[in-house]
């Protein structure tokens, strides 16, 4: 990795720094100062071919939100250049990290368009807005903006973008629309616009990679020519607090985590993991109306009472009503939609998810905070059927058979789109870890309460009542 201009210049002798800025006017300093091309370090500049997508595939802290903010707003410039219609498509995992981050963050929009004497037209929640650029008559160029999200596939469709800026895609709720396509796929058709002369049509997509199958599809080129720059947080350490850089190494460097979000690298498969990346993907429906009748729909739920720490996994999981011809039952995952805080939070989500799939059943883990799953959702809505199950065995134990449904001569499990987060911890975490992570532990408690024969022995499943328990 490179240095920036900036940082070259911060080696110059003194004699060498009079000969090199003295000729300069106050102006020229400014624009200088003010210029990405001063700051940026080589792999932050945009690579001079005609790509379709750029993947800015990286760990934390490498400069990407700056370097997408500061290419979205040349590529302003050069359609205020040629008084041109700009469409931009700005899309995160929700609304607020549009705003948060691409818009309105320390390294977004709004800094860029500030540092360069332009305007950032957007208020509050707005999903509108504009980048406006003078003209030599006086009046502004305004390169119209779109707020997107991977929570709504269908807004994207149809449109004609000249731009589009997708951060952290790895780490989307990648909900499908009726065909099968995700908020990402429509917005890759809508990449189409006519743009000016010498001009085409472009992505960016900055994030920290995880081995999910639309960063894999980028990666090998499935969506057009694609540049690929990778790099370290280290890169960017010049702009970062020493203290910072020094107890992230010193926390971890050298583990996994570590490798995927310091040093940017795509992490496949784990020594010792239960899952594997081909295993969920062999079997993977693309979108619901692959998914058939079903006989019973479950929210599972592996609850957090703490403020702010853990999770509570909430995860949708639906038993087919019929049979494979070897008589073997099939599951499919249909959501994750678990949340990170306490009762009062995750209570009303249950509720909520219950209700929009028509669930017959909410399960809980009351090992933790024992009738709490109960209580919560009894509270909300009494007529809520809630079961409470337990965890008798170890949880190796209990993961395992759910695992083996995955496998190449079972396939009796399949998940409904990319569920990110959760595939990301049922093939990183190891039986050797003491606990397991909540989104996984949900999935295994929903599939074993569908096919209790993976439990067995446990105590018979009885139609009915609310205070039902059953041992895992």
């Amino acid at each position: 990795m490179g240095q920036s201009l900036i940082e070259q210049w911060a080696d110059l002798t003194d004699e060498q720094v009079a000969q090199v800025f003295g000729c300069l006017t106050e102006d020229e300093l400014d624009a200088l100062w003010r210029s990405w091309q001063t700051h940026a370090r080589p792999e932050q500049l945009a690579p001079d071919w005609l790509w379709r997508w750029w993947l800015v595939l990286t760990g934390r802290g490498f400069g990407k939100t700056r370097s997408g903010a500061e290419w979205v707003v040349d590529r302003c410039e050069a359609f205020a250049r040629h008084d041109w219609p700009h469409l931009i498509g700005l899309m995160n995992k929700t609304n607020d990290d549009v705003r948060a981050i691409q818009l309105h963050g320390e390294s977004g929009l709004g800094a860029v368009c500030l540092r360069r004497g332009y305007r950032l037209d957007h208020i509050g929640s707005s999903l509108h807005g504009a980048v406006l650029i003078p003209k030599p008559d006086g009046t502004w160029h305004r390169s119209h903006i779109e707020v997107h999200t991977g929570m709504d596939p269908d807004r994207c469709r149809g449109r004609n973008f000249a731009t589009v800026w997708a951060d952290e895609l790895a780490s989307w709720k990648f909900r499908t629309d009726t065909l099968g396509n995700t908020a990402f796929t429509n917005a890759d058709f809508s990449l189409r616009a006519k743009c000016p002369p010498g001009i085409q049509p472009q992505g960016m997509v900055t994030t920290t990679p995880k081995p999910i199958p639309v960063i894999r599809d980028l990666v090998a080129g499935e969506h057009g020519p694609t540049e690929i720059t990778r790099g370290s947080m280290l890169a960017n350490r010049a702009n970062l607090p020493k203290s910072f850089i020094q107890s992230i190494i010193n926390r971890y460097q050298g583990t996994r985590l570590g490798r995927q979000e310091i040093e940017g690298m795509i992490l496949d498969d784990v020594e010792g993991a239960l899952w594997t990346a081909a295993m969920i993907d062999q079997w993977r429906v693309k979108r619901l109306d692959q998914v058939p009748e079903l006989a019973t729909v479950v929210v599972a739920v592996d609850p957090s009472g703490s403020e702010g720490g853990d999770e509570c996994g909430i995860v949708v999981v639906g038993l087919a009503r019929e049979r494979d011809r070897l008589g073997r039952p099939h599951v499919y995952v249909l959501a994750d939609y678990s949340v990170q805080n306490r009762p009062a939070v995750w209570g009303p989500t249950v509720v909520q998810v219950y209700h929009h799939h028509n669930a017959n059943v909410v399960v809980g883990e009351t090992n933790f905070g024992g009738l709490m799953v109960v209580d919560t959702i009894r509270l909300r809505d009494p007529s809520i059927r809630v079961e409470r199950v337990t965890a008798s065995r170890g949880k190796r134990v209990r993961a395992e058979p759910v695992s083996t449904l995955y496998e190449a001569g079972t396939g009796q499990v399949h998940h409904v789109g990319v569920l990110a987060e959760l595939e990301e911890q049922m093939c990183t975490w190891t039986p050797l870890e003491p606990t397991s992570p909540d989104r996984m532990d949900a999935l295994v408690w929903g599939v074993t309460w569908l096919i209790p024969d993976l439990a067995r022995p446990v105590a018979e499943h009885i139609e009915g009542f609310a205070d039902q328990e059953i041992a895992i």
